[in-house]
């Protein structure tokens, strides 16, 4: 017995096992002698040898190693039934050693002289958005990222520093190198990083095309991967749901204010009885709507149109690395369904790039990033349709009895009718929205991408030679279709009306540059040339016809009658050649210097005009490299930065600077008509580029071994020669003419502030603050400084957003001297403002406020607890004053037969025929709302707001569990997108407050369920 248990404790003792393995360097590919490699737990351990070699004896299968060397990330491993451990180490890169993309290369942190500033993969994925221009709100101080409409598709828009053009400004996006009109196309999954140029030193090596800024993103290229090969998916399942939509009235309040608005054109009931009232407004063609008031009963327009839309991601990608040859390969798909009935979006991407090291001295390289999408927006007008309807209509015909028949639509609810065709109800002419959305049809069909080539010879150590050709294609389809039973059907022999559009873009550049990159002692060089062609050429082609006698939604136009018949196509095309130069420059690594210029010439502008000149400098000075700082404790990281450069906007219109015929006329030819064409515009030769020149100020830091990070920047950016339409003297034969004749200041202040704020062995907890103020200014129009434009809504001095009208001040109460201003009780009162006893249009109009926010703010926090995580992001715009259409519609008093919001008081005055009265001095008395209220006075609404744009919390796997199936790593998650406003707005959201009112779209709070899965 003692025998055979020194036997099983002799075996018990032999079931450790030997691991052996080599280690090397992910950067280089090279053996890393030195390594340590412990037990996890224990102290237990080796080191690799000069091969990068090493051999240990572990207990179990169930053993960790951790790997750790001086200058790498440590590494968790396994073991699990393996013997041979093999294992590359990630070069620990720090903040300011990190990779900044700039225009034509590369830099470190350290050295960047502008003000560049972005988000990285991990940022733009646990968002959650399938756009990844939204993971930039609230993210990078001085970009304002607002989703357009709310409705689907529809994107978002972004203004970098201030709107600079009175023509409307926009980035240049270059995506992998390639310029592009938007992101919108690429999948949030295949994005490595996105960079942001914000000034116009760092902007100026794109010239004429930056001067609403530069974004630039990066794809995902497989470089940063180890000597294997990774695969990873990523999914998500998500709900939307209609939340925070606008109070409507109530079935008792819509009917005491339609009979209330029946006062304001009858006199106020002077000589009526209540019953000559009450047959004023009902009469004897809405029987059935007086049974519905009579009972309360009515239909609920929200519950009828709006619905939970569907929201899913998936992305699978494979990387792979062999030494310096690289790929990664991605392929995306996302369906996503909107809160009105019939919208959608269907996406399908796919994302691929190669690296090829031929030789030592030879590199070739592919990118590509492509997309095919349907976007259905459905119908422009359901959704406002549906919350004009009042509450006491519904979407179903009646019987002769006014039963209503289930199922059974009727086309146009405020006008309901008997079998026999006599009215039930005869009120408003609104299309039944439910039939809108089953016979409308507002598709495009989209196939957009970008991609390039590359060939790079490094002739020396310090030599290289690139040439690159890059090619960007967006072509869309766009159907158009109103059924017989539409709004448009009515208005066209009830019968179906279609359109067709094509649009086909395409543009391409042939990129070739010089690289230098030389030190010599103390001194480093990186000097590049460049010369680079670019042309871009757009064809469209549209056609259109109404009373087709078919339901074949827009497959079929020529079948409408040929007199409808809409037909026109069009071609431009545009050429840029560009020579530029950039020297960046660093002294001991800590006085840094970057000077460029760069040349354009375009075929857009006239001989004389064509080539222009867009320079820049900028100068950095790393003070904590310096002797009285490089010691300290305190401070980590201070750098201060100044920059002046010039850039370009490009919006001159083709053949703006050539007279063309573009009108076709008809004439007398000796007895015969003949066909001719006329221009109707008259060509400026002098035209040329807006040009920005901009003042930045800046200083990085970074506090306590780098725990607390941020920069401060300051900006001063004068847009001149901006675009404006002139008019001319009747003589000429021309109404206006197209030059450079004004000018748009903005000036700010941008922080940005990282923190660490808990760093153990479990818990880690870091923020990000971003802070911005941006004031904006008309300078000048039409060459001077001195006089308004009020037509255009340009004021000197003022924002060009700003809002001009008169300054609403009540209603006139029946003991206030209405007639001193031609006024009567109950109408809309406006203030006086120069008090001169009248109201002038010239005098008492003032500035009420600005669509732009007074600042703007970002604050992301995430806290990692063990294997859970929880992230939250907040975003906010302050002094926001927005022109609300949602409440252009539907609180004008002016209409007694559409629903109304929620609006609590009205005027209403004494009458002797029943109607309470009301005195308040919220709302003018309804039908009787004087003449300023149509100037739309009391639109005017604070459009502010704070908004959690998500809040998620994760939970990844531990490895141990995971090693067992070969899963490199598993994260569950549930992540909800915009649970909560907080917003004195009360329309749909006021994110979109100014949408028009056919496009906007209800808030929605978004529960996402996903994975993220690494093998």
């Amino acid at each position: 017995m003692v025998f055979l248990l020194g036997i099983c404790f002799s075996i018990s003792g032999f079931a450790q096992q030997t691991v052996t393995g080599t280690i090397i360097s992910s950067d280089d590919g090279l053996a890393l002698p030195g390594v340590s490699i412990l037990i996890k737990g224990t102290t237990t351990g080796t080191t690799s040898d000069v091969d990068g070699k090493y051999s240990l004896s572990v207990p179990d299968e169930k053993s960790v190693l951790v790997f750790s060397f001086i200058g790498y990330n440590s590494q968790e491993e396994v073991v699990g039934s393996r013997s041979i451990v093999d294992v590359e180490l990630g070069v620990n890169i720090t903040e300011l050693e990190s990779v900044v993309v700039v225009g034509y290369g590369t830099q470190k942190r350290a050295d960047v002289t502008g003000a560049i500033a972005g988000v990285d993969s991990e940022i733009i994925t646990e968002r959650g958005t399938t756009s990844a221009i939204q993971s930039l709100q609230g993210t990078v101080a001085g970009v304002q990222v607002s989703n357009s409409t709310g409705r689907l598709g529809d994107g978002f828009n972004m203004t970098i520093r201030g709107n600079n053009s009175l023509a409307g400004s926009s980035p240049l996006y270059v995506v992998d190198g390639v310029i592009t009109s938007g992101i919108d196309f690429l999948n949030p999954n295949d994005i490595e990083k996105i960079e942001v140029l914000k000034d116009a030193s760092s902007a100026a090596i794109y010239g004429s095309r930056a001067a609403g800024g530069v974004v630039i993103v990066q794809t995902k290229t497989g470089t940063t991967s180890q000597n294997k090969t990774n695969v990873s998916f990523e999914t998500f399942y998500g709900v939307k749901t209609p939340a925070r939509l606008p109070e409507m009235m109530s079935l008792e309040q819509w009917r005491d204010y339609h009979y209330a608005a029946y006062l304001g054109t009858t006199k106020n009931g002077a000589g009526m009885t209540p019953a000559d009232y009450e047959n004023v407004v009902i009469g004897g063609s809405n029987a059935v709507l007086k049974e519905r008031f009579d009972n309360l009963e009515g239909y609920d327009w929200y519950d009828g149109v709006l619905q939970n839309g569907l929201q899913t991601n998936s992305h699978l990608s494979v990387s792979h690395r062999n030494g310096a040859s690289t790929y990664n390969l991605g392929i995306g798909y996302q369906n996503e369904t909107g809160n009105l009935k019939n919208e959608s979006l269907d996406k399908y991407t796919f994302n691929i790039n190669i690296n090829q090291s031929i030789n030592d001295k030879l590199t070739a390289g592919a990118n590509m990033a492509f997309s095919f999408g349907t976007n259905q927006r459905g119908s422009s007008i359901a959704m406002q349709e549906a919350f004009r309807l009042n509450p006491f209509l519904t979407p179903y015909a009646v019987d002769e009895n006014g039963n209503e028949i289930s199922g059974e639509l009727f086309p146009q609810p405020g006008k309901l009718t008997y079998p026999d065709g006599s009215f039930a109800v005869n009120k408003t002419s609104t299309y039944n929205p439910l039939l809108e959305i089953a016979n409308t049809s507002d598709e495009t069909r989209t196939i957009r991408g970008v991609g390039n080539a590359f060939l790079q010879y490094d002739a020396l150590e310090w030599l290289s030679l690139k040439s690159t050709f890059s090619v960007g294609l967006n072509n869309n389809r766009r159907g158009l279709y109103w059924g017989a039973m539409t709004n448009t059907g009515i208005s066209n022999g009830n019968l179906p009306s279609s359109e067709l559009e094509f649009v086909d873009k395409l543009n391409y550049t042939w990129d070739n540059q010089l690289n230098v990159n030389q030190a010599f002692g103390d001194h480093a060089f990186n000097f590049l040339a460049l010369q680079s062609i670019f042309v871009d050429r757009t064809e469209t082609a549209y056609m259109g016809s109404t009373q087709q006698p078919f339901e074949t939604e827009f497959y079929n136009v020529g079948s409408g009658l040929q007199s409808t018949y809409s037909l026109g196509n069009s071609f431009r095309k545009n050429q840029l050649a560009s020579f530029a130069l950039r020297l960046n420059y660093a002294l001991k690594d800590k006085y840094l210097v970057t000077v460029s210029n760069r040349w354009d010439g375009s075929s857009l502008l006239s001989e004389g005009n064509k080539w222009q000149s867009f320079p820049s400098v900028a100068l950095g000075w790393r003070l904590s490299e310096e002797d009285f700082l490089v010691n300290s404790g305190t401070v980590s990281d201070l750098k201060l930065r100044a920059g002046y450069g010039t850039v370009g906007n490009n919006n001159v219109a083709p053949y703006t600077t050539v007279n063309t015929l573009t009108n076709q006329t008809y004439y007398d030819f000796n007895g015969t008509t003949a066909n001719g064409w006329v221009q109707n515009s008259l060509a400026n030769k002098s035209l040329t580029w807006e040009k920005t020149t901009e003042i930045n100020l800046g200083v990085d830091f970074g506090f306590a071994n780098n725990r607390i990070t941020g920069s401060i920047d300051w900006y001063d950016r004068l847009s001149d020669e901006l675009l404006v339409s002139q008019k001319l003297p009747l003589e000429i034969g021309f109404s206006n003419i197209r030059s450079n004749a004004a000018s748009v200041k903005n000036t700010g202040v941008e922080v940005m502030l990282n923190t660490i704020n808990l760093e153990t062995n479990l818990v880690t907890w870091s923020t990000m603050f971003t802070f911005t103020k941006n004031t904006n200014t008309i300078e000048s129009i039409y060459g001077q400084s001195e006089t308004d434009d009020v037509g255009n809504g340009w004021f000197i001095g003022e924002s060009i957003d700003s809002h001009y009208n008169f300054v609403y001040d009540g209603v006139w109460q029946a003991n206030e001297d209405a007639a001193a201003y031609n006024q009567k009780e109950g109408e809309a009162k406006v203030v006086d403002v120069n008090n001169d006893g009248k109201i002038s249009p010239n005098d008492d109009r003032v500035i009420l406020g600005s669509s732009n926010p007074s600042w703007t703010g970002g604050l992301i926090s995430r806290l990692q607890v063990g294997a859970f995580d929880m992230n939250i992001a907040l975003a906010t715009q302050q002094g926001v004053l927005a022109f609300s259409d949602f409440h252009k519609n539907f609180t004008d008093v002016k209409d007694r037969g559409r629903q109304k919001a929620n609006i609590g008081e009205f005027y209403v005055p004494e009458n002797s025929v029943g109607v309470p009265t009301q005195y308040t001095n919220k709302y003018p008395q309804p039908r009787a709302e004087g003449q300023y209220w149509g100037n739309g006075i009391a639109y005017y609404k604070d459009a502010s707001f704070v908004k959690i744009n998500n809040i998620s919390l994760g939970y990844t796997i531990p490895q141990s569990l995971l090693s067992k199936i070969n899963v490199q790593s598993l994260r569950l998650y549930v992540n909800v997108l915009n649970p909560f406003t907080f917003t004195d707005y009360d329309g749909w959201d006021p994110e979109w407050a100014e949408a028009s009112l056919g496009v906007g779209r209800v808030s929605s709070i978004t529960t996402q369920f996903g994975l993220s899965l690494k093998f």
